[in-house]
């Protein structure tokens, strides 16, 4: 999705993308927890966690937004009122002390969990309230002996788990995990100690310090009307297991076509109903049940208990199915979207689309993700030199020939989404398969221009029953 967005290389460049997690315990010395991200290399281009301050990043997707001439970013300015219409949006704002209207065809609330947006909707933020109180710190350390320590480090005492993790030479985040803070100012003295806990005896500089709290909250629906809500507005989690972001990187990158297309003329009910069902699923059904579980493993029981924990994760990962499916769901690449006005419950609809390498009729290698347009596109999977027909006329930006006189796919990945057969896949500009259908399929059924505009959402063309997408 950064890629697409243009904003990959810079947040590569800026960053220290890590390929091999080990978890240190610092009392024991012992690795806690080894995962070894480079077993996603096959449907990965570039498989690792990339870490980077939050400020980096929100300055460089900034600059990728106004780099991009597609949007006004007016900062100092509140949002008033909100005035919802059958046909637009009226926005009321003060800017710098001075107010204004405009009007939306669409308006979209990315305002945080304390979105003034879904309060104006009057929407509930349903969920609960961990009893942890974290502190988050970042802090400069002189000393090259500390600071090439190896990490992510543990500290595991009775009143919570303190990690240590290296942002760049020089500069460590330091988080405290506990229930026993009391009061929302952070001492010196508290990150100083800390600090020591993961990094050993030494002074530190402060950069940055903060206490806060964690929830599990989530918006009823992600849309009313022509208001639609992503991002931390629609739903908060546990940051344990690091979903947060991106689970609202993935609203921005479902909601940004589905809008293009209810601008560009389609079926702007089934659009953004789609954007609400799918979306809400994968978050709920997903995600927050995922960082709970894992929140209060770790992080709400005891110390010998979570050891025990961290013990059979250790031993589970000698396995190579098991250790590839932990880190296919720590990366999301397992989340399947639910059917909903957009996908209906055939074969493979709303898995993501594998991205293996294929070779080109030149003998170039690229990865299946690098040859997809921005929008919508068909790959065609064929053990023959023929043409079809049935692709002339379809609104797609693309056509991907999988087989003799286009791509070879070796894998034999996509072929596995066609139960080994000839035939189409549909790939939504989310990255996610709409449908995949085979020869044998039959012309009796929707022909594949009919199809195809069903899925993305265009007029006219429902897709399965209502019972169906009812929630």
């Amino acid at each position: 999705m950064l890629r697409r967005w243009g904003a990959e290389e810079p947040l590569l460049a800026a960053g220290n993308l890590v390929e091999d997690i080990r978890l240190h315990d610092v009392g024991t010395g012992r690795e806690l927890l080894h995962l070894d991200v480079r077993l996603l290399a096959d449907e990965a281009a570039r498989p690792g966690m990339l870490v980077l301050e939050q400020s980096e990043t929100e300055r460089l997707l900034l600059e990728a937004v106004r780099a991009s001439g597609l949007a006004e970013v007016a900062f100092g300015t509140d949002v008033t009122g909100l005035h919802p219409r059958d046909d637009a949006t009226e926005v009321r704002f003060d800017r710098d002390g001075t107010g204004g209207r405009l009007t939306a065809a669409y308006v979209v609330g990315c305002d945080g969990a304390s979105s003034r947006v879904r309060d104006v909707l009057g929407l509930p933020f349903t969920g609960r309230t961990y009893r942890l109180r974290p502190l988050l710190a970042d802090v400069t350390v002189a000393d090259a002996a500390r600071d090439g320590l190896p990490w992510p480090r543990l500290d595991d005492r009775a009143d919570g788990l303190t990690v240590g993790i290296r942002l760049r030479p020089g500069l460590w985040r330091i988080i405290h995990l506990g229930a026993s803070a009391v009061g929302e100012e952070v001492p010196d003295a508290e990150v100083q100690q800390r600090a020591e806990a993961v990094l050993g005896p030494g002074p530190v500089d402060i950069v940055w310090r903060s206490r806060f709290r964690i929830h599990r909250r989530s918006s009823p629906r992600f849309r009313q009307g022509r208001v639609l809500l992503a991002g931390d507005a629609a739903h908060v989690h546990s940051p344990v297991g690091g979903q947060g972001m991106n689970a609202g990187i993935q609203d921005a990158a479902d909601l940004a076509w589905k809008l293009a297309g209810a601008l560009r003329g389609g079926d702007a009910e089934r659009l953004l109903e789609a954007y609400d069902v799918e979306r809400r699923e994968v978050v709920v059904g997903g995600v927050t049940r995922f960082t709970d579980l894992l929140t209060r493993v770790y992080l709400m029981v005891p110390g010998p208990v979570r050891r025990g924990a961290f013990a059979v994760q250790r031993t589970a990962m000698r396995s190579r199915r098991l250790h590839r499916a932990a880190l296919r769901r720590f990366a999301m690449l397992d989340l399947r979207l639910p059917p909903s006005p957009l996908l209906g419950e055939e074969r493979g609809a709303g898995r993501r689309l594998p991205d293996p390498l294929v070779r080109a009729p030149d003998g170039t290698v690229r990865r299946l993700h690098d040859l997809l347009p921005v929008g919508a596109a068909l790959l065609t999977v064929t053990s023959s030199h023929a043409s079809s027909a049935e692709e002339a006329d379809l609104p797609v930006e693309a056509v991907v020939r999988i087989g003799p006189g286009g791509h070879q796919d070796g894998t034999g990945t996509l072929r596995s989404l066609l139960d080994g057969r000839d035939g189409w896949i549909l790939v939504r500009p989310d990255g996610h398969v709409a449908w995949a259908r085979t020869t044998d399929d039959g012309p009796t059924k929707l022909r594949l221009a009919d199809a195809a505009a069903a899925a993305l959402g265009l007029r006219g063309h429902p897709v399965g029953s209502g019972r169906r997408h009812a929630r």
